[in-house]
Formats: structure tokens, C-alpha cells, sequence
């Protein structure tokens, strides 16, 4: 936005504001003149007489723009606020008006630091929020026209025909519209003592919106999974409940609740996918400790800080959870270690974790963040290096499943030998719990079915469409070969091979064939070997030769990827995460005593080396439980990842 010849005068103390006093005219089409005031928080929460209206609205496209006359200086803003502007222009009377690109210097960056932290208090100190949605048509008109009057206790009745006329005209002409797909908005809607919802020059209160779309709230849509045309409404819904449950933005959540629930929605600055949170989230106070409010820092550097909060607050594996939630590869200004709030979220279920064995209690899970590079250091132990990866699995949801005729049956008399032979029971040791069953008499039998089963699945994956096109030639090929290696090498086993008994690969291949299986790990992901010959599933960015480690406090491993960096870069990276491990600056003194990071194991030993990486996601390879009690590393074999 640029001011032109206006000059902003600064704000003379922490809470002060700045207010539009926008001048009436009865002309729609007349130029749009105004002052600017000073007053503070204070006295407008004290206000009686002269209240100020909050606008919330989308700022729309920059090289779209109007102007505004303030004190006589043309001032160059965007259609879409010329447009809220012009609509909220009253006939006869002044109306005082708080707009944040109007109201806030956007080129004077500490004082928009500052603004923006009391954002949450502007709207919930404003007598009324105005949430512009832009321009009418007739089908707007009709739907706020049919809205109910709460206030004069007035609600219209409309038979079953009329409301869906009504519903279907704000699904398609009202609930997509961009402001609902802001990331601010949130923050504006639930702080606000009385919204309305406008458009063009008609408004109606939010409660009297929803009331005519939600009828008699969310009993009113079908139940299960929403179809297209009712998931504009479920949006609305969801956002109604906040609205109402938020107490003033007392409820809406913790941080990570609230960017969960906002991510992959549209910001024009993406630093406000956290700071836009910050006047409403239940640990406010020490997210802003952690990452406050600073429009120089770098979106790579407020990612990588609010990444570490969670890490802080929360553990490891919640964190890889979330980089596993996100569809699509960031680029390299964010980190890879730090969940990028633009993406939408993915459709691929959460990684497998098998739950069956005991696991050390971890007693020190070290976590280092170097802010100067935004690296973060965890210390683990490496489990191999990839050497072959599938295609992309599809989404089981679109596989003909119950057509795989000679797989079904396969599986069905697999399982049906487990049952005739006792089924399955469980032994327990000091390790864990063990799937057992008794094929006893019956050995050769269950051989050849099993081999039946893994040639099922070759032919399965030999049908599979390889749809990623940098996946170099052959590449699926060969991994169906040592997929038949590692197949030969499990025939013979004592495991359960198939049903929900069955553990690693093995259930997940089960699952992701099972007809009536909602959801698969396999979903969207790969299969790989290890150079070592073990079989494990892997993200679809995973390629050939990444690196597969264990973190300490976390039960599912992750594949990375080295990242060549600079020796003189490397020793000060390496000096620093050493430092900061040990808690002193002398790494070397003698007699120095190293850690114990497992509950009663002895891993005493020191952590030796840094390893650079880049995070490409969690994984789980078969036989491999991460910490389990009977697979802990042994001796020096930890190391501090640096992850970029």
C-alpha cells in the first residue's frame, strides 16, 4: 500500500490507535474522504457515545486499487477495501472505522509489531465487527433478506422447499467466497462482541446468519462423511461453534490446536499463519516469549521457532507427526524440520507404530536449536540407507479390491488355517507381547499359501502405475526384486502373516488390501529396501540412498537425507551443537561423565560426530522398533543429527 503524500504520525503510547472518521455521503459513487485519529484502547473501551466499527475483510489483490482523501493527501488502498468503505458509508453521519491497513503504518515495522499484538484487544474492545464479503448479487440479497432479527425476536418460517433454495444460493454464492479462507479471520470472528455479516450494502448479524443456514444446528447435516455440497456448511458450523465456545477467545485453544485446525488457508504474509493465532491462543503468553511478533524476522526463522516451541512443549514425535500432515514438499526457506503452515494438510494416514513390545523409557531427550542457522540437533543412531523404493501407492479407497479374486481367497484360507488350528494367542516376556499361532502338521501347507501370498503381491505391484515423473527408469522395477529377495527370506518364519494379528509390513500390507479397511499407513507412500535387505515403508519423497535413523524419544523413525555443507560452516555448526549438548565449553575435560539417556540400559557412552540432514519424514521398517528394549544401540553408535 502505498501512502503517496500522506504522512503517518506515530503512536504515542503502547495502546494507543489510530481510527478512521470515514465522511458521510448519499452518493455510492463519491470519492471517499476521511481523517485519521488517535485514541487509545482504553478510552474507547470506556466509549459510550462515539464507538468505533472493526472491519474484517480480505485484502485482495495489491495491484487492484482505489483511493481514499485523508486530510486532503490521496491515499492509494485496495478495491476491496475501497469497496467495504464505500458500503459502510453512512448517508448523514461520520462512522469511526478501524481497518488495519489503513489504520496501522504497514511501512513502519516496529510500530506494526506492536499493532498486531493488539489486535486481539482492537476487536474485542470495538462496539461491532463488520465482516465485509464483498459485492451483492440478487441471490446475497435473498439470503440475508431471509436471515432471522433475533434482536426483535423475529424469525421468519420457510418451508423445507424455500430453505434449501436459501442454503444452496449461500453455498454457492456466499460460503466460498475468500474470507473464509483467511487465516486471520478466526481471530477477528471470535474476539468480536457482535459481529455482522455484510455484503454489499445489506448486513445481518453472524448469529442470525447462521441460525437461517444451520437451522437447527450441525443435527441438520447428514451424517458421516459430507458430501461437496455440504461441507461449505460443516466450515460454517465448525467456525459457529467456535464462535459461541471461544468465551472472547478465552477457549479457542493452545497454539498448536488453533495452527492444526488453520493451515493451508490463505494469508497474504505467511509469518501470520502464527502471529494472526497469538491474541487467542491459550498459551499466548509463552508463545510470544518463544516467537514474538517481529516482521523482520524471516518466514524460514518463524517457522523454525514456532517448530521449536512445539518440540519444547510437546516431543518429538508430535512434531514429525505434523511435517507427515503436510501435502507436498516446502521449498527452501522453510526448514525441513519445521511444519509449513501453508500446505494443506494430506490425506495419508498416520505412520504405523507397532505397540506390541516394550520400549525404554527415555531419561534425556536432548533437543538443540541453533537459531543463527535455524538448525535443530537431536541425537540417535543411524538403522541403514535405502536402496530400492516402489512407485507411489494409490489411495486404497480407489482400488477395485474386492476384484483381486485370487488375493481374497489367498488371504481367506490363510486365516482359516490360523483358525482351525487353535487361532491366534499371545506369549508375554520381558521384551513384550509375541503373536503366536500353531501351524503344526500343517507347515507345508502354510508355506505354499504364504508364497501364494507373496506372489500376489508382486503381481499387485507389477500393475502398479508409476505416476511420479522424476522417478528414475527402472526404479520400480528393481525394488520388486528385492521385494521377492526379502518375500523368500520371511517364508518359513514364525509370524502371523495375515489378519489384524499380524504386525509391520505384514499388517500393513494386510490393511491396505483388506476391503473393509478404512485408512492404510500405505496410502500415498512407498515401499523400500535397505542396502542391509530389510523392507520398510517410506514417504513418497523418499529416493534412493537416503538415510533411515532413530531419535532419541521417538517410536517411529525417520528417513533423511544427507546435506553437503561447507567445512568451515561444518567445525562452528559442530562446536555449537556440542556446546550446547554438553552445557559447558570444555567438551573434553577429564573425568567427564556422559549421560544416561535410557531408563536402566547402559548408554553411558558419549555422543560422537554431527551428521548434517534434511528431514523427508517418518518411516517403519519390518523388525525394527525404535527404542524397543531388544534393540537398543549398543556403545558409541549415537550421533547428533543437525537437521537444516
Amino acid at each position: 500500500m502505498d501512502p503517496g503524500t500522506f504522512r503517518y504520525q506515530n503512536l504515542s503510547s503502547p495502546n494507543a490507535i489510530r481510527l478512521l472518521i470515514l465522511e458521510p455521503s448519499k452518493d455510492q459513487d463519491e470519492e471517499l474522504r476521511g481523517t485519521l485519529t488517535h485514541t487509545t484502547l482504553e478510552d474507547c473501551d470506556h466509549e459510550l457515545i462515539e464507538a468505533y466499527t472493526a472491519l474484517s475483510y480480505v485484502w485482495g489483490d495489491p495491484t487492484l486499487t482505489g483511493t481514499l482523501t485523508l486530510s486532503g493527501h490521496v491515499f492509494t488502498i485496495t478495491a476491496t477495501l475501497a469497496a467495504a468503505l464505500r458500503d459502510l458509508r453512512d448517508d448523514t453521519r461520520p462512522r469511526r472505522i478501524w481497518a488495519d491497513a489503513l489504520c496501522i503504518d504497514q511501512t513502519n515495522i516496529p510500530e506494526r509489531n506492536s499493532q498486531v499484538g493488539l489486535m486481539g484487544l482492537i476487536y474485542r474492545v470495538a462496539s461491532h465487527t463488520v465482516i465485509f464479503l464483498g459485492h451483492s448479487t440478487p441471490e446475497t440479497d435473498r439470503v440475508l433478506q431471509s436471515a432471522p432479527h433475533s434482536s426483535m425476536n423475529f424469525y421468519p418460517s420457510w418451508n423445507q422447499s424455500q430453505r434449501h433454495e436459501i442454503v444452496q444460493a449461500a453455498r454457492f454464492e456466499i460460503l466460498n467466497r475468500p474470507w473464509f479462507f483467511r487465516v486471520w479471520i478466526f481471530q477477528e470472528l471470535i474476539l468480536s462482541r457482535d459481529p455482522w455479516v455484510q455484503i454489499g450494502r445489506r448486513r445481518v448479524r453472524w448469529k442470525d446468519f447462521c441460525h437461517l443456514l444451520l437451522h437447527n444446528g450441525p443435527n441438520s447435516l447428514s451424517r458421516g462423511k459430507p458430501d461437496d455440497g455440504e461441507e461449505p456448511l460443516r466450515m460454517l458450523d465448525r467456525m459457529n461453534r467456535s464462535y459461541i465456545n471461544g468465551g472472547g477467545g478465552n477457549n479457542a485453544g493452545n497454539m498448536l490446536a488453533l495452527l492444526k485446525a488453520r493451515r493451508g488457508l490463505g494469508a497474504t504474509d505467511a509469518r501470520d499463519f502464527v502471529f494472526a493465532h497469538l491474541g487467542i491462543a491459550s498459551d499466548q503468553w509463552n508463545v510470544a516469549q518463544s516467537v514474538p511478533i517481529d516482521y523482520c524476522s524471516a518466514l524460514g526463522h518463524v517457522f523454525a521457532r514456532m517448530a521449536f516451541y512445539i518440540l519444547e512443549t510437546e516431543d518429538v514425535e508430535t512434531l514429525i507427526t505434523l511435517l507427515d500432515q503436510q501435502a507436498g514438499v516446502t521449498n527452501g526457506e522453510i526448514p525441513t524440520w519445521a511444519p509449513d503452515w501453508r500446505m494443506v494438510p494430506s490425506p495419508c494416514a498416520p505412520m504405523y507404530k507397532s505397540n506390541k513390545l516394550s520400549h525404554a523409557r527415555v531419561l534425556l531427550a536432548p533437543t538443540l536449536f541453533l537459531e543463527k542457522h535455524n538448525i535443530l540437533g537431536l541425537v540417535g543412531h543411524s538403522v541403514g540407507t535405502i536402496k530400492d523404493v516402489s512407485a507411489t501407492f494409490p489411495m486404497s479407497s480407489t482400488l477395485d479390491l474386492q476384484g483381486m479374486v485370487s488375493y481374497q481367497d489367498t488371504v481367506s484360507k490363510i486365516a482359516a488355517l490360523y483358525n482351525s488350528t487353535g487361532g491366534v494367542y499371545y506369549r508375554g516376556d520381558s521384551n513384550g507381547q509375541h503373536a503366536m499361532v500353531s501351524i503344526r502338521n500343517r507347515e507345508e501347507e502354510h508355506l505354499e499359501l504364504c508364497r501364494g501370498l507373496f506372489e500376489e503381491w508382486a503381481r499387485f505391484l507389477e500393475h502398479l502405475p508409476v505416476t511420479c515423473p522424476t522417478d528414475p527408469p527402472h526404479q520400480h522395477e528393481q525394488f520388486i526384486e528385492s521385494l521377492r529377495t526379502w518375500t523368500e527370506g520371511q517364508l518359513g518364519k514364525p509370524r502371523i502373516f495375515v489378519t489384524s494379528e499380524s504386525n509391520d509390513l505384514m499388517y500393513i500390507m494386510w490393511t491396505y488390501l483388506h476391503p473393509k479397511a478404512t485408512a492404510s499407513s500405505l496410502d500415498g507412500r512407498r515401499l523400500a529396501t535397505t542396502h542391509d535387505g530389510k523392507l520398510g515403508l517410506v514417504p513418497a519423497q523418499a529416493q534412493k540412498e537416503d538415510c533411515i535413523v532413530n531419535i532419541l524419544g521417538c517410536q517411529v523413525a525417520l528417513v533423511v537425507r544427507p546435506v553437503k555443507v561447507e567445512p568451515e560452516e561444518e567445525t562452528g555448526i559442530h562446536e555449537d551443537l556440542m556446546f550446547k549438548l554438553n552445557g559447558r565449553q570444555s567438551l573434553q575435560e577429564p573425568g567427564e561423565k556422559h549421560p544416561q539417556y535410557l531408563d536402566r540400559l547402559p548408554m553411558h557412552g558419549p555422543v560422537v560426530g554431527v551428521e548434517h540432514y534434511a528431514v523427508i519424514g517418518s518411516c517403519c521398517f519390518d523388525g525394527v522398533d525404535p527404542w524397543a528394549i531388544n534393540q537398543i544401540p549398543k556403545g558409541s553408535s549415537l550421533r547428533v543429527y543437525a537437521f537444516h
